[in-house]
C-alpha cells in the first residue's frame, strides 16, 4: 500500500471571504438598526384595555416609574399596589402605603444609582379616562408623601405639532 506524503490532497488553511457580500451584510445590519432605533424611546407601554386621555399639544416622556391605573387595579411598574375598586369606595385621601413603600424603594435605589445627581421625583401616570378623579388625587397624594412631586400624565398625541 502505498503512502501518501506531501499533503496532496490537505485543504489550504487560508480562506478567503468575498469582501462585497460581507461589505453588504454590515450596511443591511446598520439600516435595519437604525430605522428601527427610536430618538425618544418607547417609555411607556399601554396595558390592554386602558384608554388613555388625549392631547395634542405634548412633551416627550422622560425615564421614570410608570403607574397604571384601571377599572380594576394599579399597578407600579408591573407590580399590583392597589385595587381601584377599594379606592374609589373611600372618599378620604389616605395613604396607599404600598405603592408609598415601592416608591421609596425605586426612590433609594435611584440614589444609590446615581450619587451625584439630584432626585428628579418624577413618575408617569398612565390612567384610563373612567377613572374617578378622586382615585387619581389619592395615587398623586400618594406620589407626594413618597417624594416624587413630578408626576406627569401619559397620553395618546393627536394631530401634527
Amino acid at each position: 500500500m502505498a503512502r501518501r506524503t506531501g499533503g496532496q490532497g490537505a485543504k489550504s488553511v487560508n480562506i478567503e471571504i468575498p469582501l462585497i457580500p460581507f461589505i453588504d451584510l454590515q450596511i443591511c445590519l446598520v439600516v435595519f438598526l437604525l430605522m428601527s432605533f427610536s430618538s425618544t424611546g418607547e417609555l411607556v407601554t399601554q396595558r390592554g384595555g386602558l384608554h388613555v386621555p388625549e392631547a395634542e399639544h405634548t412633551k416627550p416622556l422622560e425615564v421614570a416609574p410608570v403607574l397604571s391605573v384601571d377599572a380594576t387595579t394599579v399597578v407600579l411598574d408591573g407590580r399590583r399596589v392597589a385595587d381601584t375598586a377599594s379606592l374609589t369606595a373611600d372618599p378620604k385621601v389616605e395613604r396607599i402605603e404600598p405603592l408609598i413603600d415601592l416608591l421609596e424603594t425605586l426612590k433609594r435605589n435611584w440614589n444609590v444609582l446615581h450619587p451625584r445627581d439630584v432626585f428628579p421625583g418624577a413618575l408617569t401616570l398612565q390612567a384610563d379616562t373612567s377613572i374617578d378623579y378622586r382615585v387619581i388625587k389619592k395615587l398623586m397624594f400618594a406620589a407626594a408623601q413618597a417624594g416624587y412631586p413630578n408626576v406627569r400624565f401619559a397620553v395618546t398625541k393627536v394631530g401634527d405639532d
